[in-house]
């Protein structure tokens, strides 16, 4: 079966070698590109967390934009799935609190931590608004900065039998050029399976956990129960 691969050209290669492991043939068609934010909104981000009580982190790359060099401060972090904390432990942070379900799950896990904090947060353009509300409402003083952007992009038109979407921005880009009939639809939680829905092509795989290796999982276990060996 041929995967299209639509995250950006610099992670593709990860995604794709964890398709080949699984017996899948990755197809890269990338459908977004990332644009960081402005060095003094990144040194604004940097400037907040060293004063917070709690940093946030929802992805690698708001990590690798924020501390390309390493150098996160020693304040907590509370992130979103194993990819990261493993990405913030690389850059020198102290991960505290890990959701392992979703945005959702550190949320819940948060709240009772976070009242009266300050909390850094640095993310995509495109985040979800309800982490920040939720955060805001759990009686933390958010500092939300987009770090940086998705910009969709429309893919090349090689012939695939599914595609793995890990963004609403590469839906988007995907829908600039082609269509979803007869594929079988991957997506990376539930803001992107919100975006597919909102096509009318809900998606045939959500992992319960993020992160790119549990969406392979995922994916491999549909494909076994579709079509039974």
């Amino acid at each position: 079966m041929r995967v299209a691969v639509t995250t950006t050209a610099d992670t593709a290669p990860r995604v794709a070698y964890l398709l080949r492991s699984a017996g899948l043939e990755p197809v890269t068609l990338p459908c977004i590109r990332i644009v960081a934010s402005a060095p003094k909104v990144l040194q604004r981000l940097r400037s907040s967390a060293r004063d917070a009580d709690w940093i946030v982190v929802t992805s690698p790359r708001a990590v690798h934009i924020t501390w390309p060099d390493g150098g996160m401060v020693p304040v907590p972090v509370a992130a979103v799935g194993p990819a990261a904390a493993s990405a913030a432990t690389r850059a020198g942070g102290r991960v505290e609190v890990t959701g392992e379900a979703g945005a959702g799950s550190l949320l819940e896990a948060l709240r009772p931590l976070v009242r009266g904090k300050r909390v850094a947060f640095p993310h995509a353009r495109s985040v979800d608004p309800a982490i920040v509300a939720g955060l805001r409402a759990a009686g933390a003083k958010v500092v939300a900065e987009p770090v940086y952007d998705t910009v969709p992009l429309a893919p090349g038109a090689d012939a695939v039998d599914a595609v793995i979407f890990g963004s609403p921005s590469a839906v988007e880009g995907w829908c600039r050029s082609r269509h979803l009939d007869g594929l079988v639809i991957v997506g990376m939680g539930a803001t992107t399976g919100s975006a597919l829905i909102a096509r009318g092509h809900p998606p045939h795989v959500i992992p319960d956990q993020p992160g790119f290796e549990n969406l392979v999982t995922a994916l491999t276990q549909h494909l076994r129960e579709r079509i039974p060996t």
